[in-house]
């Protein structure tokens, strides 16, 4: 089993979720890159669903900072649900909620 998994579901047109399991490192960070970049499309709205993510490092964070660079550039919308506290602590401590805005649940996340 690899130590991030990641599933990609259309919710609409131009409206993804990515579930992320696990860890969000140094090792799974190209990997996240090359599921989240071709998302992030003129319009397009992604919300990264962190309820099941339970780590995340400088590499994760890099991931997320820089897809939300491409979400405004691209004038996509970039969201992220939930994460556990641990993975919150890490974007609280890096000032991440300027780069993307973080929703309580799913739900939230898709009509926010």
């Amino acid at each position: 089993m690899q130590r991030l998994e990641i599933e990609v579901a259309s919710v609409g047109p131009d409206r993804h979720v990515v579930a992320l399991r696990g860890e969000l490192d140094l090792a799974a960070a190209d990997r996240a890159w090359a599921e989240l970049e071709p998302l992030l499309t003129a319009g397009s709205v992604v919300v990264l669903d962190g309820t099941d993510l339970e780590f995340l490092d400088s590499s994760g964070l890099r991931v997320l900072a820089l897809a939300a660079h491409r979400a405004r550039a691209r004038s996509a919308g970039l969201r992220l649900v939930a994460p556990q506290r641990a993975v919150q602590r890490t974007l609280e401590l890096a000032g991440a909620q300027k780069l993307i805005a973080t929703h309580p649940n799913l739900q939230d996340a898709l009509v926010g």
